[in-house]
């Protein structure tokens, strides 16, 4: 991502992630790994799942065993609301930073080119060990939309409001409601990861128990309105079901080309065969996968 295209709010917390004092130090896209939950997906206890009348999504996680990275690493709820704006909050690890920290966008159009989207958090407390539990939610109160998020461990949270005209209603469709992304793909920074953990996952306090699925690279069968990330997940990063609704983000013995070090920006001169395959690929890539232009 180009930073100097994106309309970039003013930063939110004594902590936060300025893009602008930075802009040249990070790789072009993100990839992620995410959880998408169907319209009519089963409930735990019997009953479907309807996005029409949902007005509280929320989750517990655990965060992985990370506290050093080379680029950022977020863990990201999402939800997508009946006119296609989206609000996120995420529990992020960025460079230099041992612990994670909090944030938060707004997108109002998915589909605008460049994308804009405004931060309700950058950067905010709690601040969060690795592999601490953290609870996230966005829900509707008084007819606007909220967020929280908290360290279940210290119970230090952070809470506010998407002071935005969001429609009380989110879409029905399927909305890929968590993801782990990042710009990192150093197998050092995920080698002892453990797991980031997906402990619960409610809708109006029911939990999801089927109907969900894993969306991360090219996938035919599945076309979410939107996504996190706009690349596929590196090959030693695996989502897998753990039992009683538990899902399981880890890493996995990756047997191709060593990496000896994280991962840094490069810039390569290439024919021009080379660069129009190249194009292409990307072309095609990007017209599949709608994603969020991440800032970090």
């Amino acid at each position: 991502m180009i930073f100097a295209l994106i309309l970039t709010p003013p930063r939110v917390g004594a902590l936060g992630f300025d893009p602008a004092q930075t802009e040249h130090q990070y790789p072009t896209g993100s990839w992620g790994l995410g959880v998408v939950v169907p319209d009519g997906s089963g409930l735990v206890g019997g009953g479907r799942l309807s996005w029409a009348n949902a007005t509280i999504v929320s989750l517990t996680m655990t965060l992985p065993n990370v506290s050093f990275t080379d680029y950022p690493i977020l863990a990201v709820e999402s939800v997508m609301a009946a006119d296609g704006s989206v609000m996120q909050i995420a529990a992020g690890l960025y460079p230099t930073y041992t612990k994670w920290l909090a944030y938060g966008w707004y997108i109002g159009n998915v589909q605008a080119t460049p994308q804009s989207y405004d931060w309700v958090l950058n950067g905010s407390r709690p601040i969060m060990a690795a592999g601490g539990r953290i609870f996230l939610s966005i829900y509707l109160s008084q007819g606007m939309w909220h967020y929280r998020i908290q360290d279940l461990t210290t119970s230090d949270e952070a809470e506010g409001e998407y002071a935005y005209s969001v429609p009380p209603r989110l879409r029905v469709t399927d909305q890929e409601v968590f993801a782990l992304e990042s710009y990192s793909t150093s197998n050092i920074v995920f080698a002892h990861m453990g797991n980031l953990t997906l402990d619960t996952l409610t809708v109006n306090g029911r939990q999801i128990s089927t109907g969900w699925y894993a969306y991360g690279a090219w996938d035919t069968h599945h076309n979410p309105p939107f996504v996190v990330g706009g690349l596929g997940p590196p090959p030693f990063i695996s989502l897998q079901e753990a039992g009683d609704a538990t899902l399981v983000w880890s890493y996995q013995e990756w047997s191709g080309p060593a990496e000896a070090q994280p991962t840094v920006p490069l810039t390569i001169t290439v024919g021009v065969p080379a660069a129009v395959l190249v194009l292409v690929f990307l072309a095609i890539l990007i017209s599949k996968r709608r994603r969020r232009p991440d800032t970090k």
